[in-house]
């Protein structure tokens, strides 16, 4: 594992883990292999269910509704376990069925899943809106492990393959090479716009029965507003988060309504972005439509 710290011409700052040139955040934890061993060996259940989304995506949106539709609960369930970045006692000792989740491209998820044990479910988000996301989140805190710089630094190190979470487009092309019925993918605008047509259609894959009352009980109870107001009203402030956050809470919520990139971004980085967007899209061969304007 090599820890890589980028200064640019601009002075933006990228540090990140690199294993077998891969780029990690280095939030994951240890020297990563042996993480992504653990990862990748772990023993499955079959009713254990795996929210793995690319950071800024929807991860609590979509997290709180499968815990919603699984435990039966209205309540606010909070932040995932999750697998790289936290210790495997805590996924080992939680009761059945298990909930967890991941921000790993899908090629270092457990290979059980990769076989069909277990479920998988993850959302795909417009990226301009993901650049935009991340820097609004980056701005609130007093200091970011990972990157520290302007707007139009994030937009280029996320387009490069280095980005310090992973790369998107790769992460993308990962997720469609996946090719296993035990895997939901959902659509971060759609999900948005048909909200109570997903909770049904995520009831149906996770094999819950719950009747039309409460699957509508759901879909009001995970409106962006409320799952924010809930963020702030049932997560204490922590140690943790007081050395990086004024409120002591990860700054999770903030709009997330799809398409406020075109707030943020120049014509010239707009422009830019699709370049290099379309030219990723031939080089790798994707195939999924993300709504891309």
């Amino acid at each position: 594992m090599e820890l890589v710290t980028i200064v640019d011409e601009d002075n933006n700052k990228y540090a990140f883990k690199r294993y077998k040139g891969y780029p990690f955040t280095i939030d994951v934890v240890g020297n990563v292999r042996d993480q992504l061993d653990k990862i990748a060996h772990r023993e499955i259940k079959q009713d254990d269910v795996l929210v793995a989304v690319f950071p800024k995506s929807g991860t609590h949106w979509l997290y709180n509704t499968v815990m919603m539709l699984r435990s039966g609960s209205l309540t606010y369930h909070g932040t995932p376990t999750m697998m790289e970045f936290q210790d495997f006692n805590l996924i080992e000792e939680m009761p059945s069925p298990r909930t967890f989740g991941s921000h790993l491209r899908f090629r270092f998820l457990p290979e059980q899943m990769k076989l069909g044990k277990g479920k998988v479910i993850t959302i795909t988000r417009h990226p301009k809106d993901l650049v935009v996301s991340m820097y609004h989140m980056i701005q609130k805190l007093k200091t970011f492990v990972g990157y520290e710089g302007t707007f139009e630094g994030l937009i280029k190190y996320f387009l490069s393959e280095d980005y310090f979470i992973g790369s998107w487009f790769s992460t993308i092309k990962d997720l469609e090479e996946w090719k296993s019925p035990n895997c939901l993918c959902l659509s971060y605008s759609d999900f948005r716009k048909n909200t109570f047509e997903n909770v049904v259609k995520m009831a149906k894959f996770l094999e819950v029965d719950r009747d039309e009352d409460f699957l509508r009980s759901v879909t009001q109870n995970i409106q962006f507003e409320k799952l924010k107001e809930s963020h702030i009203e049932t997560t204490p402030s922590n140690d943790r988060w007081k050395e990086i956050c004024d409120e002591g809470r990860l700054p999770i919520y903030r709009k997330g309504q799809p398409g406020e990139w075109k707030n943020m971004f120049t014509v010239a980085q707009s422009e830019h972005f699709d370049q290099v967007y379309a030219k990723k899209v031939v080089e790798l061969g994707l195939k999924i439509n993300f709504g891309y304007e």
